[in-house]
């Protein structure tokens, strides 16, 4: 189903004890120092991936919000973000592995509803799909797509092309971007098309000219974005896709209140509401 963000109704439950501002806490897992913040209670735990280069600090202004909740929530940086440790390997796989044993190290391994922002949408869907007894639903805040660079080439491929050398020199071979573009290559993530088959709640931007010049940003490149996003639930009746041209593609910064309303719109879904 999809939602025309004009307006949405939204429960939250709230906790009355609100968290106290909180130091990042480190954990060993395989040797690597991994960063990671563990605030709030209740039966359910959102365990939270952001975008490329992001560590948990971007997740700072909201901790209050989300501490709010009645649930647990877990956020942290993978290796080579934030204050985690570099790691040889990246790959969504072996980063999923380290998540996998954060969480049971912290006893906050089952009931999971799993937040992934930007290239953190294919990290839950990939994790979901190997740990599928542990998670209970998805919600994916404008996620990355295997599929869109191949279906920019198709809209204009020079220009395609100009604006992904742009990119590749702005990211300056950082290691999840140049995963990224392996990803792309591939066209495909082993995810057993998880977001088919679990509740699922998808965040599009469709704000056009974000940026002036990339090729992802126009009309044609957003209609393709909505597209593929729609792609991901297109057999899953236990699902929502909310689309809004009032939000960038930083939506938890842009738009608190669409991410507060995605969680609970997730939550409806997860308990039959």
């Amino acid at each position: 189903m999809i939602l025309r963000l004009t307006f949405l109704l939204f429960f939250l439950i709230a906790n009355p004890i609100v968290a106290q501002a909180q130091e990042p806490k480190v954990i060993a897992i395989d040797g690597i120092q991994i960063e990671y913040i563990d605030i709030g209670a209740g039966s359910t735990t959102l365990v939270i991936e952001s975008g490329i280069g992001m560590g948990l600090a971007y997740w700072q202004p909201l901790l209050v919000d989300l501490s709010k909740l009645n649930v647990r929530a877990v956020i942290y940086s993978r290796a080579g973000n934030g204050k985690s440790q570099a790691a040889k390997d990246v790959s969504l796989a072996s980063s999923n592995q380290r998540l996998e044993k954060l969480l049971t190290a912290i006893n906050a391994k089952d009931n999971l509803v799993l937040i992934g922002h930007s290239f953190g949408g294919l990290h839950v869907r990939a994790f979901a799909a190997t740990y599928p007894e542990q998670v209970t639903g998805l919600i994916l805040l404008d996620p990355s797509h295997e599929q869109f660079d191949s279906e920019l080439n198709k809209i204009d491929a020079a220009w395609s092309k100009r604006d992904t050398t742009k990119l590749n020199a702005m990211n300056n071979n950082q290691p999840e971007w140049n995963l990224l573009q392996g990803i792309y290559l591939q066209k495909m993530i082993a995810d057993d098309d998880i977001a088919n088959r679990i509740p699922v709640v998808i965040v599009t931007s469709s704000k056009l000219n974000e940026s002036d010049w990339w090729i992802g940003h126009s009309a044609e490149g957003k209609k393709i974005w909505r597209d593929l996003h729609q792609s991901l639930i297109r057999n899953n009746a236990n699902s929502i896709h909310m689309v809004t041209n009032q939000t960038g593609h930083n939506v938890p910064h842009d738009n608190k209140l669409l991410l507060l309303s995605s969680i609970s719109a997730l939550l409806g879904l997860v308990n039959g509401v």
